[in-house]
């Protein structure tokens, strides 16, 4: 899921507010331009480096461009009302969304990308780590590749690959497609619907 926020945050009415540093140029280039703040997350974007082609192809881009993504926990976030200026936490029923950074031209440098850890750890409960590290390298692929890179390549908001429209087939939709890449090269099985469906957690609960 994707969201436009501007250079202070605007979230559709609401601020976000990031306790990370959003600078594209804060940390080395050595350490790639994709950061997450979490062991887990980092261990699933090294997965994922490990085992796409089409991965490591597309952050040497958006190296080249100088600009990055953010991989973060929900603790990491809160949204400040733009009316009211009251702070509320990140929707705890919220699985992961991403937020592109844009400036007054639309302009991105930066996107932050917020994977809920505490809900997959609340639906896992009762499963095995594979199942939770596959599901989790699924979310980041699609949140990641499919919606992050393209912004960041772009540096730009018309860098938008969105999700599945109305009456879309979801396999055919530009997010899902490029999701899809990285699912082959893992052998992480393709997604074909929108929601949970291309998750082992769906499997569980049926």
């Amino acid at each position: 899921m994707a969201r436009r926020c501007s250079a202070a945050g605007l979230v559709l009415g609401a601020t976000l507010l990031v306790a990370v540093p959003l600078s594209a140029r804060a940390q080395s280039a050595a350490s790639g331009p994709v950061h997450a703040n979490h062991p887990s997350l980092a261990a699933s974007l090294a997965r994922l480096h490990a085992g796409s082609v089409a991965w490591r192809e597309a952050l040497r881009a958006v190296a080249d461009t100088g600009r990055r993504a953010i991989v973060v926990t929900p603790d990491k976030v809160r949204l400040r009302d733009e009316t009211t200026h009251e702070e509320r936490p990140f929707d705890e029923d919220v699985l992961a969304e991403v937020h592109p950074v844009a400036d007054a031209w639309s302009r991105v440098e930066t996107v932050v990308v917020v994977i809920n850890l505490p809900l997959l750890d609340r639906l896992y409960t009762d499963a095995t780590r594979a199942d939770l590290e596959r599901d989790l390298d699924r979310i980041i692929a699609h949140e990641v590749y499919g919606h992050a890179i393209p912004y960041l390549l772009a540096g730009h908001l018309s860098g938008k690959c969105a999700d599945p429209a109305p009456r879309q087939r979801a396999a055919e939709s530009c997010a899902i497609r490029r999701e899809n890449e990285i699912r082959r090269e893992l052998r992480l099985g393709e997604r074909r619907g929108y929601g949970l469906d291309g998750l082992a957690l769906a499997r569980r609960y049926r």
